[in-house]
């Protein structure tokens, strides 16, 4: 694929996430992406076939630029994962707008769960990254159950995952809120960390 093409399918996802987001899937035609797009109808189906593959590979795009991004996070920093879940609420936010629109067509009813994580050692994990935090927990509290495990990734993801969206929709310009800060944030991370950590050590 030459560099033009890339750069076309590149931006024709840029748009569509966007749209899709903003339209729904159901409400998001091949000719409006290729209209804001400026390619044609032909372009949108030579490099993806379907209205449907397009979407599934925009999230699936940005399920393993975040996989990534986790497991960079964690190297970073030296396998602390108090310090790798905050960063990772700072990723979030400094890419709110893609976390936002990405949320959006996770929820659409087309979406079907189906994601094939290339590139990533998830597995049916669930969240991008899942695998790393896995292991960051078993390294904190030793041996335990797989449901025990899951869920302490799952939580942590889901509360990382909730105070950025939160953010990024109503506090983020809103400091009237009380304990809304980037500290307030990272506060409330590193004491759910802390507190699921203990919860599995004193667990049976």
């Amino acid at each position: 694929m030459t560099d033009q093409n890339i750069d076309t399918k590149k931006k024709i996802m840029e748009i569509a996430r966007v749209l899709f987001a903003h339209q729904g899937f159901e409400g998001t035609s091949v000719r409006d992406i290729a209209r804001s797009a400026e390619v044609n109808v032909a372009s949108v189906n030579y490099h993806f076939s379907s209205k449907e593959k397009l979407f599934l590979e925009i999230l699936n795009a940005g399920y393993i630029e975040c996989a990534q991004e986790v497991k960079r996070l964690y190297e970073v920093s030296h396998g602390n994962l108090e310090s790798t879940l905050v960063e990772l609420f700072k990723y979030y936010m400094a890419n709110s707008p893609d976390l936002l629109s990405h949320f959006k067509m996770m929820m659409s009813s087309q979406h079907s769960h189906n994601l094939v994580s290339q590139g990533t050692d998830d597995g049916y994990f669930g969240p991008p990254g899942g695998s790393i935090i896995t292991e960051a927990i078993k390294k904190e509290v030793g041996e335990k159950s797989e449901e025990e495990i899951v869920w302490a990734m799952r939580t942590l993801f889901s509360h990382v995952s909730h105070l950025a969206l939160i953010h990024a929709c109503v506090l983020k310009n809103n400091t009237q809120i009380a304990f809304s800060s980037d500290e307030d944030h990272e506060k409330s991370i590193r004491r759910v960390v802390r507190l699921v950590l203990s919860d599995l050590k004193n667990s049976p």
